[in-house]
């Protein structure tokens, strides 16, 4: 799992509490009830379990990986993966990637799981990534705060030297800031992080015009329909809130399928799930919309929802 720090205490430094968050709440001497459950929790956790072996998801056929996962958090992109029931895989053998929030490096591992290392994946954080990860072929980090915009440049060189050009294919995040156990709080973060990562995304994504009409006079496909043909191209981690369904319209302005996956892997009292976004219409096409006024040509993906890899 990757996090990102807003605001940390004062007198802390912004890595540090990034790291705190990290840690097992323990306390020296008596552990407090807190702790214990925390310690109980992960050791009835089967994913966690799964993570320092080199076992499949409890929760899909995927075969073993070949090393242990260095985060549980590998397991919710497999999850994801196998959620997409579109006919375009969302992880493709040969496309580039960019892991925002990518420490320590979980979902690099397990997209080059999927991929069998075919694959560009260039990460940030402000964490480093594990060693073993960080110089695998075809893997490129930056280091920093993804918020702070010479970062978000030296992401982009990077970018530009991997894949010789300004777009990639896949935009994935998996930012969260510390949690502070307030639901407007952390919705509020989240999607401060969210918007980010649009906003970069946006910069850095080629639009999917649709295929043409058979017959010129048909129906505009649904949203199920559509993802069964438009390529995934933007997945981000977000704790719903209040302000979830406003930030779902933004999402379905720029791309023509959205859904939102809660994997199997994602702890059930969690608010977490995950924005799926196919075929994104470009800025020229938004503006001109936008300007005429025009609605969406699909139901942006409400024609169904996916919890734990099931729709319902």
């Amino acid at each position: 799992m990757a996090w990102l720090a807003l605001s940390p205490p004062r007198n802390l430094s912004l890595a540090s509490t990034r790291s705190f968050a990290l840690a097992a709440p323990v306390q020296a001497g008596k552990k407090s009830a807190s702790s214990s459950q925390w310690i109980q929790r992960q050791r009835n956790d089967p994913y966690v379990r799964a993570r320092a072996s080199t076992a499949s998801s409890p929760s899909s056929t995927e075969s073993p990986a070949s090393t242990a996962f260095v985060s549980r958090a590998a397991f919710k992109l497999i999850d994801l993966q196998h959620a997409w029931k579109g006919d375009v895989k969302l992880l493709r053998l040969g496309m580039s990637v960019v892991d925002l929030g990518a420490a320590p490096g979980g979902w690099i591992q397990a997209a080059q799981h999927i991929l069998q290392g075919r694959a560009t994946v260039v990460g940030v954080d402000l964490l480093p990534l594990q060693r073993a990860i960080g110089e695998r072929d075809g893997v490129r980090f930056v280091q920093g705060d993804f918020l702070d915009p010479a970062v978000q440049r030296k992401l982009r060189q990077a970018v530009a030297e991997a894949t010789g050009k300004d777009s990639v294919d896949l935009v994935l995040s998996d930012m969260m800031g510390n949690m502070t156990g307030s639901t407007t709080r952390d919705g509020t973060i989240s999607l401060e992080l969210c918007r980010a990562a649009l906003a970069f995304a946006l910069d850095h994504l080629e639009p999917i015009p649709l295929p043409p009409a058979d017959p010129p006079d048909a129906k505009p496909p649904t949203a199920n329909a559509l993802a069964r043909i438009l390529p995934v191209q933007l997945v981000l981690k977000h704790f719903a809130s209040g302000l979830t369904a406003e930030f779902r319209n933004e999402l379905q302005a720029q791309f023509r399928v959205v859904k939102w996956i809660k994997p199997a892997s994602s702890r059930k009292n969690s608010k977490e799930g995950f924005f799926v976004c196919a075929g994104f219409r470009g800025r020229d096409v938004v503006e001109a919309q936008r300007r005429e006024g025009t609605a969406s040509d699909s139901g942006g993906g409400r024609d169904e929802e996916i919890s734990g890899g099931l729709y319902f």
